[in-house]
């Protein structure tokens, strides 16, 4: 019987918000894993993006961008000044524009540029002129990576000497970019419209040829989101959002760019001002796109910290405390012949990573665990060590550990109050704990070939393993 579209709309929502959190690669593979994945990276950029608020982020920068884009192109020109390519670069922004107000406003910031350039030619106004450039593309930068620090989940930035390297860096690479761009699209132009030159070349280079700016676009999104963020992303992760931001930016120019109707509609009430309002728009849409790609790198980088993350989140008091057992058994019986990141940890046992780290830092502010730093091919990596004696900490230790951890000091004495029931709980949590005084965690050995197997067998029944 057909289900009507209220039903399959419920049935779609609880399945991206919750049964596809409870599929992993354990127990899925193939195709099916690929299209699990797109859909919890979909599923938690659109969240994020919304939670994060990036379009209030997006109008934020919009407004930065527009301090600092007489200054961006002031440097871009200065630069193209320098190789004698200013004139290409004018009449190929310029030809990208063509018949919008959009192109009307290219002309306008390079008049404006060559202004900013000409009043910074001669003694102390260059030198100050000079500073004031840097520092307002600086300011643009220095935001831009806050806000993906914020997506990123970084509550430290770059060092001071770090940005003013990294900004430079920045600030050189941009303009050779929009160099190639250029040129590479008034190459590729030439190249496919020479009627002369198809008899030369094949279908497919001249195929491949029309595709180099957007190839370009693509290659220019993703250095943003491996650079700009002041977080190790991978480069995968970052091409897969590059790719998609940068198609979603080529639809969004061809649209604007085509909008002929609204466009003129725009003239005809602002006339030439009409050029400010639509420039606002195209920057904050690009910034919209460019923000969503960011967020889509990230939930790309990490869905598998909200695996299971309404289970951890209502995770009950009983089994919690019996995977903090298992995790400090595993850290305690290895040691000191193994020592265990998180993300090992998590992979071990097959918990859900975000558990992991829960659990993980609850037993740090215990002092059950410490943690270390090992260098490993030229990065820092976080073990975790016994905080305890290894060979005498017992299973009751670490039970007595976790119930008496916080505070019980509150307006009223409410043991006294109640003390018949305060007392019963001290007995029943005693009697509790007395049954495992004996038992040491160095003694919990973690029987690999058997969660290899439990989680095999699971796999090929497509169950959940072990989580």
């Amino acid at each position: 019987m057909a289900k009507n579209p209220i039903t399959l709309i419920k049935i779609a929502t609880l399945f991206v918000t919750h049964d596809v959190w409870r599929m992993t690669a354990d127990n899925v593979s193939g195709s099916v894993r690929y299209l699990i994945s797109i859909v919890k990276a979909l599923f938690l950029s659109v969240r994020f993006f919304v939670s994060d608020r990036m379009m209030e982020k997006a109008s934020a920068l919009t407004y930065y961008t527009l301090l600092a884009i007489v200054p961006l192109f002031a440097l871009v020109l200065g630069i193209a000044k320098g190789f004698n390519v200013q004139d290409l670069l004018e009449q190929t922004l310029a030809a990208d524009a063509e018949g919008a107000a959009h192109g009307q406003t290219i002309h306008y910031i390079f008049a404006f540029a060559n202004s900013y350039l000409e009043h910074a030619k001669t003694g102390v106004i260059m030198g100050i002129g000079i500073v004031l450039l840097l520092w307002v593309i600086y300011g643009l930068i220095g935001n831009i990576e806050a806000v993906f620090n914020q997506i990123w989940q970084q509550k430290k930035g770059r060092s001071t000497v770090r940005k003013i390297t990294d900004y430079l860096s920045i600030m050189i690479i941009i303009p050779i970019l929009i160099f190639l761009v250029c040129g590479l699209q008034v190459f590729s132009h030439a190249i496919t419209s020479s009627g002369y030159l198809e008899g030369i070349l094949s279908d497919t280079v001249q195929f491949l040829f029309k595709w180099v700016p957007i190839l370009l676009i693509i290659i220019v999104f993703t250095l943003v989101y491996m650079v700009i963020p002041n977080a190790k992303v991978k480069f995968t992760n970052a091409l897969v959002a590059g790719a998609v931001a940068g198609v979603g930016f080529i639809i969004f120019q061809n649209l604007y760019l085509n909008g002929q109707i609204w466009v003129s509609k725009y003239n005809a009430i602002y006339g030439s001002f009409a050029a400010l309002p639509l420039l606002l728009l195209w920057l904050q849409m690009s910034w919209v796109i460019c923000l969503y790609g960011a967020e889509l790198s990230f939930a790309a980088q990490n869905m598998r910290n909200f695996e299971f993350e309404e289970d951890t989140r209502n995770i009950s008091r009983r089994y919690y405390d019996f995977l903090c057992i298992v995790v400090c058994g595993l850290i305690y019986s290895e040691f000191p012949n193994r020592k265990f990141s998180t993300e090992e940890i998590s992979g071990i046992l097959r918990l859900p990573s975000k558990l992991t780290g829960n659990i993980i830092s609850h037993l740090r502010d215990l002092q059950i665990i410490d943690e270390t730093i090992m260098h490993k091919d030229r990065e820092d990596e976080h073990v975790w060590n016994p905080g305890k004696p290894v060979e005498s900490y017992t299973i009751g230790q670490l039970c007595e550990d976790i119930d008496v951890k916080g505070s019980s000091d509150f307006r009223y004495d409410y043991t006294q109050i109640f003390a018949h029931e305060w007392q019963t709980l001290l007995k029943m949590r005693d009697a509790e704990k007395e049954v495992a005084q004996d038992i040491t965690l160095r003694g919990l050995k973690v029987d690999y070939e058997k969660l290899d197997l439990i989680c095999n067998t699971s796999k090929s029944q497509k169950k959940i393993c072990v989580r």
